[in-house]
């Protein structure tokens, strides 16, 4: 009979794995491109190949391996912040501009650690902003501007 550690750790891994289905058939219309000019499904189909893979390893990861403490409360707060930094970048990557989203993103997930430090966040937020520009905006031709709708 199965215990219910490791029924929630197939349903969890199950759910990661729909997840990364449903990503991956997202992309199946979209064109891939070339490693010079990327096409739309490369990220949903890479982030959806990564979630299927993940979402197996949850599922089949013995128990044994993990400690035999109780599991840790879920971070609601942290959740929440965190899924709400994805939807401001989301939101804000046409409007304002990719800068804009990015530093959204950066602070509304930052915010989720309790111990925040308003300093760190802006330096990650300026080095993922950097790296923004220079690796997709400019190297990789990404279709966003710095600061404004396109």
């Amino acid at each position: 009979m199965m215990d219910s550690r490791k029924k929630a750790d197939l349903l969890c891994g199950a759910a990661v794995a729909l997840l990364g289905v449903v990503a991956l058939s997202s992309a199946t219309g979209w064109e891939v491109g070339s490693l010079r000019r990327i096409g739309p499904a490369v990220f949903p189909g890479l982030v959806g190949a990564v979630l299927v893979g993940l979402g197996i390893a949850i599922a089949l990861v013995d128990d044994r391996i993990a400690d035999e403490e109780a599991p840790a409360p879920v971070n609601l707060r942290g959740l929440l912040l965190v899924v709400a930094g994805l939807a401001a970048f989301t939101m804000l990557i046409k409007s304002a501009g990719l800068i804009p989203a990015i530093w959204a993103a950066v602070f509304l997930s930052a915010y989720a650690d309790p111990a925040f430090r308003l300093r760190d966040t802006a330096l990650v937020a300026l080095i993922m902003s950097g790296i923004g520009l220079g690796l997709f905006v400019h190297l990789l031709g990404f279709q966003a501007r710095a600061f404004g709708a396109y």
